[in-house]
């Protein structure tokens, strides 16, 4: 299991997804490449552990019964408390899906499936473009 070296911050990232295999898939990889990692199965759930738990990255799934992705999205968007928490949605649909969650509030978007390496490579990615670059002006404040 890697674990992160000295520079590498940890972060506490909420995977929200209806697939049990999915979630039990990535926080293994996640949890594995040192982040804290919490899962919601739905999109109620979500939104209420992110008012008690606010992580540092969100990982949306598109499609969900009850509440969908953009719904979760656009309500995450709509509080004034959640709003600067950057969401990636995860989607095994059309580019019209990705675009409508970008002019939403994503921050981007992983298609699925995906190879884990690749899914690591672009999770670290945007943490280190939208969160990273956060801490770094705090700490460099401080």
């Amino acid at each position: 299991m890697a674990r992160p070296g000295p520079n590498s911050a940890r972060f506490t990232i909420l995977i929200i997804d209806d697939d049990p295999g999915f979630l039990d898939l990535a926080n293994e990889l996640l949890s594995g490449d040192g982040h804290r990692v919490l899962v919601a199965s739905s999109g109620q759930d979500a939104l209420a552990m992110v008012q008690a738990i606010r992580p540092d990255l969100i990982l949306l799934d598109y499609f969900m019964p009850e509440m969908n992705g953009l719904t979760v999205l656009e309500r995450l968007k709509a509080d004034a408390t959640t709003r600067g928490i950057p969401v990636v949605a995860l989607t095994s649909g059309t580019a019209e899906d990705a675009n409508r969650l970008s002019r939403a509030g994503s921050v981007g978007f992983i298609l699925k499936p995906f190879e884990p390496a690749e899914f690591l490579r672009l999770v670290t990615g945007i943490l280190n473009a939208t969160v990273g670059r956060s801490r770094r002006r705090i700490e460099g404040a401080e």
